[in-house]
């Protein structure tokens, strides 16, 4: 199985988006396609990409499924919040200034395959060593009553504080996270647990939407006793990779990967509009 120091043999280039207001919501998942495009015709570097947000509920493709989705979307807004579609992972997950979301655009093109499995455990590895000193054992284990509940949902004493997701597109991997550093947790489980309620309006459905405890997840800040904010969690990554062996570099877009974005943009926001 490829661990992440494995993958040390390219260099990886950062992209930092600043907070992404929730106008601009669809922006993330238009550099995920992108990077995704990208990593297939230059497989020579790994894609850092860091994608803080402001007040956004982001939707899976399962989530279009709800009986009574319209309705279910105006309690999203009445919490002060905008739902958007993602074209990565099947459930609801919440992300505004206390949440910090970012993803890993890696080429399949090292000694040995790289499996959906394994692609999830890169991700593990890396939370695990960059929280390392704060001498606290992270799980991995489906937390049922969380929001986008998983078989690699990220706990401390049995609260869940992050998901993974993927998405492939040939030799293309990008692996997602969603850390939850500060802010009001349980304010963000309860949206989601109405959110399902109201989309459900008490029918049956084939898909088995969760049902949402706030209490079952938490912060990081208030799982390691320790105040953190999303900007010195940044730092901590970053050092991290260092410390694995990535030599580093900030990325910027040229005029064609801008446009390729704007091309992936429009699709999304026409999704949206579905």
């Amino acid at each position: 199985m490829i661990e992440i120091r494995d993958l040390t043999s390219l260099p990886i280039n950062i992209f930092e988006e600043t907070i992404v207001y929730n106008q601009h919501a669809a922006a993330p998942f238009a550099w995920t396609e992108t990077f995704l495009e990208l990593i297939n015709q230059e497989p020579n570097a790994l894609l850092f990409h860091i994608w803080p947000m402001e007040k956004t509920v982001i939707l899976g493709m399962l989530d279009k499924l709800l009986p009574n989705l319209e309705d279910a979307k105006k309690v999203i807004k009445g919490y002060g919040y905008k739902p958007v579609v993602r074209n990565i992972g099947g459930l609801a997950v919440v992300a505004d200034e206390g949440v910090l979301n970012f993803s890993f655009i890696i080429p399949d093109t090292f000694r040995e395959s790289i499996s959906i499995t394994n692609g999830y455990l890169l991700m593990i590895d890396f939370i695990k060593m960059a929280f390392s000193d704060l001498h606290k054992r992270i799980d991995y284990f489906e937390i049922e009553q969380s929001y986008c509940p998983g078989n690699y949902d990220l706990s401390i004493d049995g609260k869940k504080f992050a998901g993974i997701a993927q998405r492939r597109i040939k030799k293309g991997i990008v692996v997602s996270i969603y850390l939850s550093v500060s802010g009001n947790q349980i304010k963000r489980g309860q949206m989601i647990a109405d959110f399902y309620q109201k989309g459900l309006a008490g029918q049956t459905s084939k898909i088995a939407y969760p049902n949402v405890e706030p209490s079952t997840m938490a912060n990081l800040s208030d799982l390691f006793n320790v105040s953190l904010t999303v900007d010195e969690v940044i730092l901590r990554l970053k050092l991290t990779l260092r410390q694995i062996g990535f030599s580093i570099k900030d990325w910027e877009p040229n005029e064609k990967h801008r446009e390729q974005f704007h091309h992936n943009y429009d699709k999304l926001v026409k999704n949206n509009k579905n």
